[in-house]
């Protein structure tokens, strides 16, 4: 069945690729050449109604993945971690939304390498997360007190992944159209929250080597901003 608006947001998206290319063809050494791309440029923004700020907004993209409507801190921590060590900026969809998922907002294919290393260390940390609930955390009986504990070593995992990445130098420019992009996509945007564990008063005072704990799993973890085919494969092989 036709769907005209589909169709018509297809076409819009394949200008704007046009344009893209075309402004890139506008500073040529060529004059003439320059001249007819951007003639052609400007062409194609009046025809699909195309302004300079919806042109520039194009550079930016979104990648998501699976998650929950609220995340516990340490999941949030790592969420960060990954968007930051990439150069972007995430957020959960809405709470009416149908189906709960984490965006990463970026230039070109950083979200897609930020979602792809969050995935892959969150896999990472719940094998982790369980194998020390198994071992270390099997005589609590109490369900609130063994999560809690189990958050702190998560939060301590992540904090030993954190001193391994650099976070990406972005310039004042990509920060802006970021910024720009989440002001003017997502300015209303109300998300979900931080899901917090609690716990009585003993159990709080013996999670501090919980988190030790996680400090020193978390340093098998490795993070690397370039993912090619083989340190992909490295990095999901990792226990």
């Amino acid at each position: 069945m036709w769907q005209p608006e589909k169709e018509a947001i297809m076409d819009k998206q394949k200008a704007l690729e046009k344009i893209k290319k075309c402004l890139a063809l506008s500073r040529s050494a060529n004059e003439h050449e320059a001249a007819q791309a951007l003639k052609q440029a400007q062409a194609l923004m009046r025809a699909h109604q195309i302004n300079d700020l919806e042109l520039a907004l194009a550079d930016v993209y979104e990648h998501s993945t699976q998650a929950a409507q609220s995340l516990p801190k340490w999941q949030w921590m790592l969420a960060t971690l990954c968007f930051r060590a990439f150069g972007c900026r995430c957020y959960l969809s809405p709470s009416y939304a149908r189906e709960s998922k984490l965006f990463f907002v970026g230039i070109g294919g950083r979200p897609e390498l930020a979602a792809y290393a969050y995935e892959v260390l969150l896999r990472q940390l719940k094998k982790s997360r369980r194998e020390f609930i198994a071992t270390e955390l099997k005589r609590i009986r109490l369900a609130k007190n063994k999560n809690y504990r189990a958050d702190v070593y998560c939060e301590g995992w992540v904090s030993a992944v954190w001193t391994q990445v650099q976070e990406f130098a972005q310039s004042v420019a990509e920060k802006a159209l970021l910024k720009q992009y989440m002001d003017v996509r997502h300015g209303d945007l109300t998300t979900g929250g931080v899901r917090s564990a609690n716990a009585d008063r003993h159990t709080k005072a013996q999670a501090g080597k919980d988190w030790q704990t996680g400090v020193t799993a978390g340093k098998d973890a490795q993070l690397h901003h370039a993912m090619g085919v083989q340190e992909r494969k490295q990095l999901e092989a990792r226990p």
